[in-house]
């Protein structure tokens, strides 16, 4: 049966297609260089070992095989830092949440005394940080290094993601808020029963924004943590890749099941390692996705 064409669709002219034509490309071609790197990382970590050091894998396995994965995951600290990060993210972005949306609330309300002056204080805080020595010896005295706090509790709020939310808590119908205070419902109520279910939106793209800040954290945590058993997975990746010497001098005299394996070679470690880290987000995102660019713009309408 024949397609019936739809009689309120209006052709592109000559431009209109050029635009769209060209828009595609583009398009293609941005996913093109996000989606390849990720195909030669899969490709290196299942492709044999032969194949991987020869330099013959690009983007499709050669050969297969699990042996790399296998050493990864028993044989080096990947689940350890994997642990780690799993904990600091999770309970950092819980913290953080808590302490945005409390903090944003008040702020969002136009009655609020000195509120100007708080406002202030945070752009202030904001734009000027104390320092790399200041912070480091905060963190000192709290006696919290090497420990998940010294990773969770500096980073707890971050102002821009604050004002991300309190500016969206202001576009908010003020008649649902009065309606609420009628009602008899308080502050502490009407945020958890009517500000919050409506603010979903932003609030998962905030919280999207501070797990990927927290898993993606590599500078201090290499600053507040120094033994192996708080390694966080981007200290154990920077570790890989920058020693892959020392890994390769360390095949040589590691049995592996009991017999050398060739196909455990230092680049489809590397590309294991990788790979695996990046799994946990990119089953996270699809479920937030969603929400990102409708939570910014929404969230950025104010000033």
């Amino acid at each position: 049966m024949s397609r019936k064409k739809n009689k309120n669709s209006i052709p592109l002219d000559f431009s209109e297609k050029l635009v769209l034509g060209l828009s595609n490309t583009i398009l293609t071609i941005f996913a093109l260089v996000a989606i390849l790197p990720c195909l030669n990382l899969f490709s290196k970590s299942v492709s044999i070992g032969p194949a991987v050091t020869a330099g013959f894998v690009y983007f499709w396995p050669n050969g297969f095989q699990l042996e790399t994965i296998e050493y990864v995951l028993a044989k080096t600290s990947f689940l350890t830092s994997l642990k780690n990060t799993l904990i600091i993210t999770v309970a950092g972005t819980a913290i953080s949440m808590f302490t945005t949306i409390t903090t944003a609330y008040p702020l969002s309300k136009p009655d609020l005394s000195f509120r100007k002056l708080f406002t202030l204080l945070y752009v202030i805080s904001m734009v000027f940080f104390g320092g790399i020595v200041p912070a480091y010896m905060v963190v000192h005295t709290l006696g919290i290094l090497d420990t998940y706090w010294a990773c969770i509790l500096p980073f707890a709020i971050v102002q821009f993601n604050m004002f991300i939310v309190k500016n969206y808590f202001e576009g908010l119908p003020s008649e649902v808020m009065e309606s609420s205070a009628i009602d008899g419902a308080n502050d502490l109520r009407t945020l958890i029963s009517i500000v919050l279910p409506m603010s979903v939106p932003v609030l998962a793209t905030v919280a999207l924004l501070y797990a990927v800040n927290y898993w993606n954290n590599y500078f201090h945590a290499m600053m507040y943590t120094n033994s192996t058993a708080m390694r966080t997975m981007q200290l154990y990746l920077y570790d890989i890749i920058s020693n892959s010497q020392a890994f390769a001098e360390n095949l040589f005299t590691t049995s592996y099941g009991g017999t050398m394996s060739v196909n455990v070679t230092t680049d489809g470690m590397v590309a294991s390692a990788v790979g695996l880290s990046i799994i946990p987000i990119v089953l996270a995102y699809p479920f937030i996705q969603r929400y990102m660019v409708k939570g910014i713009t929404v969230g950025s309408v104010k000033g």
